[in-house]
């Protein structure tokens, strides 16, 4: 594949760069060397040989002097007087050391070097006077040479650090301008994975990053267009649904007409109780369309109306139409509540009444005859838990995870005639209108538990908000 005309590519930028560093460093290799050059002929450096051309323009007169002082000695010069008989140091400013290693070395005059230092012995009549000098450039500040003696080292760690600063100066631009072109592909896949789809990317001037960038959009339009089917299937479908709710009504309403002047007859009993059958089952599914209708506009989350409500009275409410849906089926309702004196919360009450409604309509028809479903009411400050349990024999696994998917239906396990798929589908989406939890759960004796759980904001005062 060539690369497009006007871009640049990976290869190119390190070559680019490897060259930048190459050339950057043999700069402040110069720069250091030009600079030494300076230093040397303007008298900030000595040169190496600088003791050593001052210790042979003093070599006349220090052997001609009647005595040897301290004063005729150039700075930078140390020296010491040794007796040609004893070899003993009778002035001087060596150190021990050094007047230790030049006494021993005497003999080998004029000139012997030691450890990077230059040794000069000016026979005189009756003694001997041992200068000793730098054989390395020092810096002609004795304050800069007192502190830093070895001109040699210091230079070289300055020009290791310079170089060192080069390349991490050159580096860390060229990883800048990469980090550059990799936020945008980092910044480009964070907004498709919030399905942010509404990208317009800044394009890179490096090739193989603009092809995983066209990539990205090749892929970003893509998922636009399923989203956008799936969308519309989705809308299609409920719109569906709510037609042919609307249509089953037509039908189901002649067929309860018919069957209620049928009843005003005189029939035989057999006829009466298919009479009953009909009209049985037309309210059943008056029911099923209802709850689909419902559904639809549910799922379509438009709008909830919260306002703030009296959690004593509103729960008494649900009580008495949950003891209601009891129906002839002997089943026992136990009731209890707890926190609700004097508490109004913010909430669609209507909604999650209907909510209620349908978790109690299930576990109706899971619970045996002669069982019991238990409702607990608990309110605090910050969350309202309203939980319905039953004595059927409980959710499978599957169960657990698909109930609140619409249509689902358990037909091993919890099996009923009367139950659809709709009611915890209802039951969950109105909850997570108003920012709750839906949980099911198993009871360890027993039976299925549905707990609704949502936040709250309680008030002494009620206040209407629409959200």
């Amino acid at each position: 594949m060539g690369i497009t005309k006007g871009k640049s590519s990976i290869r190119k930028e390190l070559v680019k760069f490897t060259i930048t560093l190459c050339l950057s460093t043999m700069g402040v290799a110069a720069l250091c060397v030009t600079l030494n050059a300076i230093a040397l002929n303007a008298g900030a450096i000595l040169p190496a040989n600088y003791s050593e051309h001052a210790a042979e323009n003093i070599k006349p007169r220090l052997q001609s002097a009647k005595s040897i002082k301290k004063d005729m000695i150039p700075e930078g010069i140390s020296y010491a007087v040794f007796d040609k008989k004893s070899k003993r140091m009778s002035e001087g400013t060596m150190t021990e050391k050094d007047a230790s290693n030049a006494r021993k070395k005497i003999q080998h005059q004029p000139y012997f070097h030691f450890s990077q230092k230059g040794y000069m012995v000016i026979d005189r009549k009756n003694e001997y006077c041992v200068l000793q000098y730098s054989l390395r450039s020092e810096f002609h500040s004795p304050l800069l040479r007192r502190y830093l003696p070895n001109y040699e080292l210091t230079g070289l760690s300055i020009l290791v650090v310079m170089l060192l600063l080069t390349v991490f100066i050159v580096t860390t631009r060229f990883a800048n301008q990469l980090r550059r072109h990799f936020h945008t592909l980092s910044s480009i896949t964070g907004s498709i994975q919030k399905q942010n789809l509404n990208v317009d990317p800044q394009r890179s001037r490096i090739k193989e990053f603009d092809d995983v960038i066209d990539s990205l959009m090749k892929m970003k339009d893509a998922l636009q267009a399923s989203l956008a089917a799936q969308w519309e299937s989705e809308r299609t479908k409920k719109e569906q649904i709510g037609a042919l709710a609307h249509d089953i009504k037509i039908p189901v309403t002649i067929i309860k007409g018919n069957a209620e002047l049928l009843s005003l007859t005189e029939p035989d009993e057999e006829q009466s109780e298919y009479t009953r059958y009909i009209l049985d089952a037309g309210m059943k599914i008056e029911q099923y369309v209802r709850q689909l209708i419902q559904l639809s506009k549910t799922e379509e989350a438009v709008s909830v109306y919260v306002e703030y409500t009296g959690i004593k009275g509103w729960i008494k409410h649900v009580h008495r139409d949950a003891a209601a849906l009891m129906g002839p089926k002997r089943i026992d309702l136990i009731l209890s509540e707890r926190g609700t004196d004097g508490i109004e919360a913010a909430m669609d009450k209507h909604l999650l009444h209907r909510a209620i409604m349908n978790i109690v309509s299930n576990a109706v028809d899971y619970t045996p005859e002669g069982g019991e479903i238990c409702m607990e009411t608990v309110c605090t400050d910050t969350f309202l838990s309203i939980a319905v349990s039953d004595s059927g024999r409980g959710f499978s696994s599957a169960a657990l995870k698909k109930a609140t998917q619409l249509f689902y239906t358990e037909d091993k396990s919890r099996h009923s005639a009367g139950h659809h798929g709709m009611g915890l589908t209802f039951a969950h989406n109105v909850v997570n209108l108003h920012h709750g939890e839906l949980k099911l759960e198993n009871k360890e004796t027993g039976g299925a538990r549905a707990e609704i759980r949502i936040p709250l904001k309680t008030v002494k005062q009620k206040q209407a908000l629409q959200i």
